[in-house]
Protein backbone atom coordinates (compact mmCIF):
# COMPACT_ATOMS: atom_id res chain seq x y z
CA UNK A 1 0.00 0.00 0.00
CA UNK A 2 1.41 3.39 -0.90
CA UNK A 3 1.84 6.08 1.73
CA UNK A 4 -0.85 8.61 1.01
CA UNK A 5 -2.02 11.65 2.84
CA UNK A 6 -5.38 11.96 4.56
CA UNK A 7 -5.95 15.26 2.81
CA UNK A 8 -9.71 14.87 3.14
CA UNK A 9 -9.81 12.49 6.09
CA UNK A 10 -12.06 14.63 8.27
CA UNK A 11 -14.60 14.99 5.50
CA UNK A 12 -14.59 11.21 4.98
CA UNK A 13 -15.58 10.52 8.57
CA UNK A 14 -18.29 13.19 8.37
CA UNK A 15 -19.62 11.64 5.18
CA UNK A 16 -20.03 8.21 6.76
CA UNK A 17 -21.80 9.65 9.79
CA UNK A 18 -24.13 11.48 7.40
CA UNK A 19 -24.84 8.27 5.50
CA UNK A 20 -25.82 6.45 8.65
CA UNK A 21 -27.75 9.43 9.95
CA UNK A 22 -29.98 9.55 6.88
CA UNK A 23 -31.30 6.09 7.60
CA UNK A 24 -34.34 5.64 9.85
CA UNK A 25 -33.62 5.33 13.56
CA UNK A 26 -34.41 1.63 13.69
CA UNK A 27 -32.00 0.95 10.81
CA UNK A 28 -29.14 3.32 11.68
CA UNK A 29 -27.59 0.75 14.03
CA UNK A 30 -27.40 -1.92 11.31
CA UNK A 31 -23.78 -1.68 10.31
CA UNK A 32 -21.79 -4.63 8.99
CA UNK A 33 -18.17 -4.36 10.06
CA UNK A 34 -15.14 -6.43 9.16
CA UNK A 35 -11.44 -6.25 9.97
CA UNK A 36 -8.67 -7.68 7.79
CA UNK A 37 -5.19 -8.14 9.26
CA UNK A 38 -2.32 -9.30 7.08
CA UNK A 39 1.14 -10.08 8.39
CA UNK A 40 3.94 -10.94 5.97
CA UNK A 41 7.69 -11.21 5.57
CA UNK A 42 9.46 -10.71 2.26
CA UNK A 43 12.97 -11.55 1.15
CA UNK A 44 14.08 -9.16 -1.59
CA UNK A 45 17.09 -7.62 -3.25
CA UNK A 46 17.90 -3.96 -2.57
CA UNK A 47 21.08 -2.03 -3.37
CA UNK A 48 22.84 -5.27 -4.23
CA UNK A 49 22.02 -6.89 -0.88
CA UNK A 50 19.44 -9.46 0.21
CA UNK A 51 17.13 -7.97 2.83
CA UNK A 52 14.18 -9.05 4.99
CA UNK A 53 11.07 -6.87 4.92
CA UNK A 54 8.41 -7.56 7.57
CA UNK A 55 5.06 -5.77 7.24
CA UNK A 56 1.60 -5.63 8.82
CA UNK A 57 -1.49 -4.30 7.06
CA UNK A 58 -4.88 -3.74 8.66
CA UNK A 59 -8.19 -2.66 7.13
CA UNK A 60 -11.50 -1.69 8.74
CA UNK A 61 -14.69 -1.82 6.65
CA UNK A 62 -18.02 -0.35 7.76
CA UNK A 63 -21.01 -1.01 5.51
CA UNK A 64 -24.55 0.18 6.28
CA UNK A 65 -27.34 -2.39 5.98
CA UNK A 66 -31.11 -2.54 6.20
CA UNK A 67 -32.05 0.33 3.90
CA UNK A 68 -32.07 -0.49 0.18
CA UNK A 69 -32.41 3.20 -0.78
CA UNK A 70 -29.51 4.60 1.24
CA UNK A 71 -26.08 3.06 1.59
CA UNK A 72 -22.99 4.33 3.40
CA UNK A 73 -19.56 2.75 3.21
CA UNK A 74 -16.26 3.55 4.95
CA UNK A 75 -12.85 1.90 4.69
CA UNK A 76 -9.72 2.68 6.70
CA UNK A 77 -6.35 1.16 5.74
CA UNK A 78 -3.15 1.19 7.75
CA UNK A 79 0.35 -0.14 7.09
CA UNK A 80 3.40 -0.72 9.29
CA UNK A 81 6.63 -1.75 7.62
CA UNK A 82 9.53 0.24 6.23
CA UNK A 83 7.24 3.23 6.86
CA UNK A 84 3.97 3.86 8.69
CA UNK A 85 1.00 4.83 6.55
CA UNK A 86 -2.73 5.40 6.89
CA UNK A 87 -5.33 6.00 4.20
CA UNK A 88 -9.06 6.28 3.63
CA UNK A 89 -9.45 4.78 0.13
CA UNK A 90 -13.26 4.73 0.23
CA UNK A 91 -15.91 6.75 2.03
CA UNK A 92 -19.13 7.35 0.17
CA UNK A 93 -22.90 7.72 0.27
CA UNK A 94 -25.25 6.20 -2.32
CA UNK A 95 -28.91 7.24 -2.55
CA UNK A 96 -31.56 5.62 -4.76
CA UNK A 97 -34.19 8.20 -5.76
CA UNK A 98 -37.33 7.59 -7.86
CA UNK A 99 -35.74 8.56 -11.20
CA UNK A 100 -32.01 8.31 -10.65
CA UNK A 101 -29.24 7.27 -8.26
CA UNK A 102 -26.74 9.59 -6.62
CA UNK A 103 -23.22 8.77 -5.41
CA UNK A 104 -21.21 11.23 -3.33
CA UNK A 105 -17.84 10.70 -1.67
CA UNK A 106 -14.51 9.02 -2.27
CA UNK A 107 -14.86 5.98 -4.50
CA UNK A 108 -14.24 4.72 -8.03
CA UNK A 109 -16.33 4.65 -11.19
CA UNK A 110 -15.71 1.72 -13.54
CA UNK A 111 -15.85 2.86 -17.15
CA UNK A 112 -14.89 0.44 -19.92
CA UNK A 113 -13.86 -3.15 -19.23
CA UNK A 114 -10.58 -4.83 -18.32
CA UNK A 115 -8.79 -6.25 -15.30
CA UNK A 116 -5.35 -4.71 -15.89
CA UNK A 117 -5.56 -2.83 -19.21
CA UNK A 118 -8.66 -0.77 -19.98
CA UNK A 119 -8.61 2.00 -22.59
CA UNK A 120 -12.18 2.87 -21.59
CA UNK A 121 -11.06 3.93 -18.12
CA UNK A 122 -10.60 7.55 -19.15
CA UNK A 123 -11.23 8.81 -15.61
CA UNK A 124 -8.46 7.05 -13.67
CA UNK A 125 -6.38 5.67 -16.52
CA UNK A 126 -5.58 1.96 -16.81
CA UNK A 127 -3.16 1.84 -19.73
CA UNK A 128 0.23 2.46 -18.13
CA UNK A 129 2.69 -0.36 -17.40
CA UNK A 130 2.26 -1.46 -13.78
CA UNK A 131 5.43 -0.68 -11.83
CA UNK A 132 4.43 -2.33 -8.54
CA UNK A 133 3.73 -5.92 -7.56
CA UNK A 134 1.20 -8.20 -9.25
CA UNK A 135 -0.36 -9.51 -6.04
CA UNK A 136 -3.90 -8.67 -5.01
CA UNK A 137 -7.42 -9.26 -6.28
CA UNK A 138 -7.51 -5.78 -7.88
CA UNK A 139 -4.46 -4.28 -9.58
CA UNK A 140 -6.22 -1.02 -10.52
CA UNK A 141 -8.04 0.40 -7.51
CA UNK A 142 -7.38 4.15 -7.37
CA UNK A 143 -10.19 6.29 -5.98
CA UNK A 144 -11.07 10.00 -5.92
CA UNK A 145 -13.59 12.42 -4.47
CA UNK A 146 -16.51 12.58 -6.88
CA UNK A 147 -20.21 13.03 -7.44
CA UNK A 148 -22.03 10.75 -9.90
CA UNK A 149 -25.60 10.59 -11.20
CA UNK A 150 -26.87 7.29 -12.66
CA UNK A 151 -29.98 7.42 -14.86
CA UNK A 152 -31.44 4.01 -15.91
CA UNK A 153 -32.90 3.90 -19.43
CA UNK A 154 -34.18 0.33 -19.46
CA UNK A 155 -32.84 -3.19 -19.27
CA UNK A 156 -29.02 -3.01 -19.20
CA UNK A 157 -29.01 0.57 -20.55
CA UNK A 158 -28.22 3.74 -18.63
CA UNK A 159 -26.52 7.13 -18.61
CA UNK A 160 -23.99 8.18 -15.98
CA UNK A 161 -22.50 11.64 -15.37
CA UNK A 162 -19.56 12.21 -13.04
CA UNK A 163 -17.78 15.27 -11.64
CA UNK A 164 -14.42 15.25 -9.82
CA UNK A 165 -13.80 18.59 -8.05
CA UNK A 166 -10.17 17.71 -7.24
CA UNK A 167 -9.45 15.48 -10.22
CA UNK A 168 -7.61 12.18 -9.74
CA UNK A 169 -5.04 12.60 -6.94
CA UNK A 170 -1.35 11.94 -7.39
CA UNK A 171 -0.57 8.81 -5.29
CA UNK A 172 2.89 10.16 -4.55
CA UNK A 173 1.60 13.17 -2.59
CA UNK A 174 2.60 13.00 1.06
CA UNK A 175 1.16 16.18 2.62
CA UNK A 176 -1.19 15.88 5.61
CA UNK A 177 -4.22 18.05 6.18
CA UNK A 178 -3.57 20.50 9.01
CA UNK A 179 -6.51 22.87 8.66
CA UNK A 180 -10.09 22.94 7.45
CA UNK A 181 -8.94 24.85 4.37
CA UNK A 182 -6.69 21.94 3.43
CA UNK A 183 -9.53 19.47 3.90
CA UNK A 184 -11.97 21.25 1.59
CA UNK A 185 -10.26 24.02 -0.41
CA UNK A 186 -12.28 26.18 -2.77
CA UNK A 187 -11.82 25.07 -6.38
CA UNK A 188 -12.27 27.22 -9.51
CA UNK A 189 -15.03 25.83 -11.66
CA UNK A 190 -12.78 25.55 -14.74
CA UNK A 191 -10.36 23.27 -12.87
CA UNK A 192 -12.99 20.60 -12.23
CA UNK A 193 -12.95 17.36 -14.22
CA UNK A 194 -16.05 15.55 -15.42
CA UNK A 195 -17.74 13.53 -18.10
CA UNK A 196 -20.68 11.40 -19.17
CA UNK A 197 -21.13 7.90 -20.58
CA UNK A 198 -23.93 5.81 -22.02
CA UNK A 199 -24.22 2.02 -21.92
CA UNK A 200 -26.56 0.13 -24.25
CA UNK A 201 -27.32 -3.55 -24.84
CA UNK A 202 -27.10 -4.71 -28.48
CA UNK A 203 -28.03 -8.38 -28.55
CA UNK A 204 -25.26 -10.24 -26.75
CA UNK A 205 -22.91 -7.26 -26.96
CA UNK A 206 -22.75 -4.28 -24.63
CA UNK A 207 -21.83 -0.96 -26.24
CA UNK A 208 -20.41 1.77 -24.03
CA UNK A 209 -19.31 5.22 -25.14
CA UNK A 210 -18.53 8.43 -23.35
CA UNK A 211 -16.46 11.56 -22.92
CA UNK A 212 -14.34 12.91 -20.07
CA UNK A 213 -12.52 16.25 -19.75
CA UNK A 214 -9.71 16.92 -17.31
CA UNK A 215 -9.60 20.28 -15.58
CA UNK A 216 -6.00 20.01 -14.39
CA UNK A 217 -2.70 19.42 -16.14
CA UNK A 218 -2.63 17.65 -18.49
CA UNK A 219 -5.87 19.24 -19.73
CA UNK A 220 -7.33 16.78 -22.22
CA UNK A 221 -10.47 15.72 -24.04
CA UNK A 222 -10.91 11.95 -23.61
CA UNK A 223 -13.59 10.29 -25.78
CA UNK A 224 -13.83 6.50 -25.74
CA UNK A 225 -15.71 3.52 -27.15
CA UNK A 226 -15.94 0.11 -25.47
CA UNK A 227 -17.48 -3.22 -26.50
CA UNK A 228 -17.77 -6.35 -24.40
CA UNK A 229 -19.75 -9.56 -24.53
CA UNK A 230 -19.56 -13.35 -24.59
CA UNK A 231 -18.73 -15.60 -27.53
CA UNK A 232 -17.37 -18.90 -26.19
CA UNK A 233 -15.32 -16.70 -23.84
CA UNK A 234 -15.84 -13.30 -22.21
CA UNK A 235 -14.23 -10.64 -24.42
CA UNK A 236 -13.73 -6.88 -24.39
CA UNK A 237 -12.34 -4.28 -26.81
CA UNK A 238 -11.88 -0.59 -26.01
CA UNK A 239 -10.35 2.46 -27.68
CA UNK A 240 -9.86 6.00 -26.40
CA UNK A 241 -8.02 9.19 -27.22
CA UNK A 242 -6.35 11.74 -24.95
CA UNK A 243 -6.49 14.93 -27.03
CA UNK A 244 -4.86 18.13 -25.69
CA UNK A 245 -7.45 20.83 -25.14
CA UNK A 246 -5.16 23.41 -26.71
CA UNK A 247 -3.36 23.15 -30.07
CA UNK A 248 -3.53 19.39 -30.73
CA UNK A 249 -1.17 18.12 -33.43
CA UNK A 250 -3.36 15.93 -35.63
CA UNK A 251 -0.40 14.89 -37.75
CA UNK A 252 0.61 12.78 -34.76
CA UNK A 253 -2.87 11.51 -33.92
CA UNK A 254 -1.49 8.07 -33.07
CA UNK A 255 0.16 9.62 -29.98
CA UNK A 256 -3.32 10.25 -28.56
CA UNK A 257 -4.77 6.78 -29.28
CA UNK A 258 -4.98 3.90 -26.80
CA UNK A 259 -6.44 0.43 -27.48
CA UNK A 260 -7.05 -2.47 -25.08
CA UNK A 261 -8.44 -5.96 -25.58
CA UNK A 262 -9.04 -8.91 -23.29
CA UNK A 263 -10.29 -12.50 -23.07
CA UNK A 264 -11.41 -14.43 -19.98
CA UNK A 265 -12.74 -17.95 -19.51
CA UNK A 266 -13.68 -19.88 -16.38
CA UNK A 267 -13.96 -23.68 -16.49
CA UNK A 268 -15.84 -25.57 -13.76
CA UNK A 269 -14.09 -28.94 -13.42
CA UNK A 270 -16.52 -30.31 -10.82
CA UNK A 271 -15.84 -31.37 -7.22
CA UNK A 272 -15.19 -27.71 -6.27
CA UNK A 273 -12.37 -27.44 -8.82
CA UNK A 274 -12.05 -24.46 -11.18
CA UNK A 275 -9.61 -23.35 -13.84
CA UNK A 276 -9.53 -19.85 -15.35
CA UNK A 277 -7.59 -18.20 -18.17
CA UNK A 278 -7.10 -14.50 -18.87
CA UNK A 279 -5.21 -12.61 -21.57
CA UNK A 280 -5.15 -8.82 -21.92
CA UNK A 281 -3.24 -6.46 -24.20
CA UNK A 282 -2.52 -2.73 -24.17
CA UNK A 283 -1.62 -1.10 -27.49
CA UNK A 284 -0.16 2.41 -27.72
CA UNK A 285 0.36 3.11 -31.44
CA UNK A 286 2.34 6.31 -30.96
CA UNK A 287 4.85 4.96 -28.46
CA UNK A 288 8.17 3.20 -29.00
CA UNK A 289 8.20 -0.01 -31.08
CA UNK A 290 11.96 -0.59 -30.91
CA UNK A 291 13.95 -1.49 -27.82
CA UNK A 292 15.56 1.48 -26.06
CA UNK A 293 19.35 1.59 -25.85
CA UNK A 294 21.98 3.70 -24.13
CA UNK A 295 20.78 6.33 -21.66
CA UNK A 296 17.16 5.85 -22.81
CA UNK A 297 17.13 2.25 -21.55
CA UNK A 298 15.86 2.16 -17.97
CA UNK A 299 14.33 -0.37 -15.63
CA UNK A 300 10.71 0.16 -14.64
CA UNK A 301 11.75 1.25 -11.11
CA UNK A 302 14.91 3.20 -11.95
CA UNK A 303 13.35 6.62 -12.47
CA UNK A 304 14.06 9.11 -9.70
CA UNK A 305 11.36 11.52 -10.96
CA UNK A 306 13.83 14.39 -10.85
CA UNK A 307 14.24 16.45 -14.07
CA UNK A 308 16.05 16.22 -16.40
CA UNK A 309 16.24 12.48 -15.66
CA UNK A 310 14.01 10.87 -18.35
CA UNK A 311 11.43 8.26 -17.30
CA UNK A 312 11.62 4.61 -18.40
CA UNK A 313 10.62 4.04 -22.04
CA UNK A 314 6.97 3.47 -22.88
CA UNK A 315 6.59 0.70 -25.44
CA UNK A 316 3.81 0.22 -27.95
CA UNK A 317 2.42 -3.00 -26.51
CA UNK A 318 2.13 -4.84 -23.17
CA UNK A 319 0.59 -8.25 -22.48
CA UNK A 320 -0.92 -9.70 -19.31
CA UNK A 321 -1.61 -13.48 -19.24
CA UNK A 322 -3.02 -15.19 -16.13
CA UNK A 323 -3.85 -18.79 -15.21
CA UNK A 324 -5.57 -19.68 -11.93
CA UNK A 325 -6.37 -23.17 -10.65
CA UNK A 326 -8.31 -24.19 -7.54
CA UNK A 327 -8.03 -27.94 -6.90
CA UNK A 328 -10.25 -27.56 -3.83
CA UNK A 329 -12.47 -24.84 -2.40
CA UNK A 330 -9.70 -23.90 0.09
CA UNK A 331 -6.56 -24.06 -2.11
CA UNK A 332 -5.67 -21.70 -4.96
CA UNK A 333 -2.70 -21.56 -7.35
CA UNK A 334 -2.03 -18.61 -9.64
CA UNK A 335 0.44 -17.58 -12.35
CA UNK A 336 0.54 -14.04 -13.73
CA UNK A 337 2.97 -12.28 -16.07
CA UNK A 338 3.41 -8.72 -17.26
CA UNK A 339 5.18 -9.03 -20.60
CA UNK A 340 6.92 -6.35 -22.65
CA UNK A 341 7.19 -7.93 -26.14
CA UNK A 342 9.28 -5.09 -27.61
CA UNK A 343 12.29 -5.66 -25.33
CA UNK A 344 11.41 -9.32 -24.59
CA UNK A 345 11.29 -8.87 -20.80
CA UNK A 346 8.66 -9.90 -18.28
CA UNK A 347 7.70 -9.78 -14.62
CA UNK A 348 6.42 -13.21 -13.51
CA UNK A 349 4.31 -13.82 -10.42
CA UNK A 350 3.56 -17.20 -8.81
CA UNK A 351 1.25 -17.50 -5.80
CA UNK A 352 -0.41 -20.13 -3.63
CA UNK A 353 -2.99 -19.59 -0.89
CA UNK A 354 -4.64 -22.01 1.52
CA UNK A 355 -7.70 -21.19 3.59
CA UNK A 356 -6.79 -23.19 6.71
CA UNK A 357 -9.73 -22.16 8.88
CA UNK A 358 -12.71 -19.92 8.34
CA UNK A 359 -11.28 -16.42 7.86
CA UNK A 360 -7.63 -17.52 8.17
CA UNK A 361 -5.48 -17.90 5.02
CA UNK A 362 -1.80 -18.69 4.65
CA UNK A 363 -0.19 -17.50 1.42
CA UNK A 364 3.11 -17.32 -0.39
CA UNK A 365 4.11 -15.65 -3.62
CA UNK A 366 7.25 -15.33 -5.70
CA UNK A 367 8.05 -12.45 -8.06
CA UNK A 368 10.73 -13.02 -10.72
CA UNK A 369 11.73 -10.57 -13.49
CA UNK A 370 13.21 -11.88 -16.73
CA UNK A 371 15.26 -9.38 -18.74
CA UNK A 372 18.76 -8.06 -19.36
CA UNK A 373 20.34 -4.78 -18.34
CA UNK A 374 18.57 -2.71 -21.03
CA UNK A 375 15.05 -4.00 -20.35
CA UNK A 376 12.10 -2.71 -18.35
CA UNK A 377 12.08 -5.82 -16.15
CA UNK A 378 15.80 -6.33 -15.48
CA UNK A 379 16.55 -9.54 -13.61
CA UNK A 380 18.75 -7.75 -11.04
CA UNK A 381 16.53 -4.69 -10.51
CA UNK A 382 15.94 -3.77 -6.86
CA UNK A 383 12.75 -5.10 -5.22
CA UNK A 384 11.40 -6.76 -8.39
CA UNK A 385 12.73 -10.16 -7.25
CA UNK A 386 11.04 -11.16 -4.00
CA UNK A 387 9.61 -14.08 -2.05
CA UNK A 388 6.82 -13.43 0.44
CA UNK A 389 5.05 -15.60 3.03
CA UNK A 390 2.26 -14.45 5.30
CA UNK A 391 -1.06 -14.92 7.06
CA UNK A 392 -4.35 -13.08 6.54
CA UNK A 393 -7.22 -13.10 9.02
CA UNK A 394 -10.67 -11.66 8.36
CA UNK A 395 -13.20 -11.29 11.17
Amino acid sequence: MRTRALRHGGFAALLVLLALGLAPTDLAAEVASSVTITGSASVLRELGKTKLKPAVKASLDLDSEGNKNVKGYFRLDSYIGEYVGIDIPRAYLKVRLPWFRLTLGKTRVSWGDGFVFNAGDVVFGSMDTISGGLEGSALRDETAWLAAVYLPLGAFSYLEAVALPYGVPNPEEYTFATSLGDVSPLMPFHSMSGGIRGTFKLGRTTLETGYYATGRTPTEHRPYLSLHGHLLVDWNLSASMAIPQFDPNWEQWEDYLRISAGLFHLVNLGLNRTLSFRLEAAVRPGERWQEATGTEAKGILEWENVPPDPPPPVYGIDLFPEVAFSPTDTLSLQLRSLISPVDLSALNFFSVSWNIYQGLTIFSHLSLPVGDGNDLFQWDQDTLSSWTVGLEFIY
